[in-house]
């Protein structure tokens, strides 16, 4: 079966930069996908997949919706896609499931009187998806950011979105720390990764947490795929 690791954190975290930079790492020993900005299959030691297409880094704003879409309707298909690729190891920038429960607090406070374990059974019985093996968390100020979300709007030329603005993005990561609780108290592992360290001390970071729990990882380089432990 595929190990999934869910990539957490508020925007401007640098998920899309990890998931980048696991997915390269990763291939050497292992058939990775990934879904973030793009959604890619990697072989083992093979070529990149992407099944997307590329999206310009100065395409219009209305394509960076659409492209939104796509994710979306990508997430709703994973099942499917698993069991058509049989990755190794998936790597899930916006999680299927603790997204979706976390995210919706930034638009209602009011569900922060809904336990994160009470949301998340909820949303499993509705959409009979599954949490993943383990989870990265991207800590990172809100303020800090912020910083980074306003230069990469400069470069993509799209609008703020809603949930990207500084007191959001607060209500979001304090609501994450919840659920990280959740986690440890149901035994799923759950490491949390300064995400203001440079981006290559980030990714060793991830890639030490992942061989852990996944002996096809960084680690394990060489080692046949049937060779995973939980």
């Amino acid at each position: 079966m595929t190990f999934r690791v869910g990539i957490l954190g508020i925007d401007g975290s640098g998920k899309s930069t990890l998931v980048a930079g696991l997915e390269q790492r990763l291939a050497a020993s292992c058939s990775v996908m990934s879904i973030g900005q793009r959604v890619t299959f990697r072989a083992r030691g093979g070529e990149r997949l992407d099944l997307l297409g590329p999206l310009p880094e100065t395409a219009h704003p209305l394509q960076h919706s659409f492209r939104n879409l796509q994710r979306h309707w990508i997430l709703q298909r994973l099942p499917g896609l698993l069991k058509r690729y049989r990755p190794d190891i998936c790597l899930e920038d916006r999680d299927s499931v603790i997204d979706y429960c976390a995210l919706p607090t930034a638009h209602l406070p009011a569900l922060r009187s809904i336990t994160p374990r009470r949301r998340v059974a909820i949303f499993l019985t509705l959409t009979r998806r599954s949490l993943a093996d383990m989870y990265l968390y991207l800590r990172l100020p809100a303020a800090v950011a912020d910083k980074r979300i306003q230069g990469k709007l400069r470069q993509t030329r799209r609008l703020r979105a809603f949930h990207e603005r500084p007191h959001l993005l607060e209500r979001v990561a304090l609501e994450y720390l919840r659920f990280l609780d959740y986690l440890a108290e149901i035994g799923v592992p759950a490491v949390v990764l300064e995400a203001e360290q440079p981006a290559q001390a980030v990714l060793e970071a991830a890639c030490l947490a992942i061989s852990k729990h996944f002996a096809c990882g960084p680690a394990a380089a060489g080692e046949g795929s049937g060779s995973r432990r939980h």
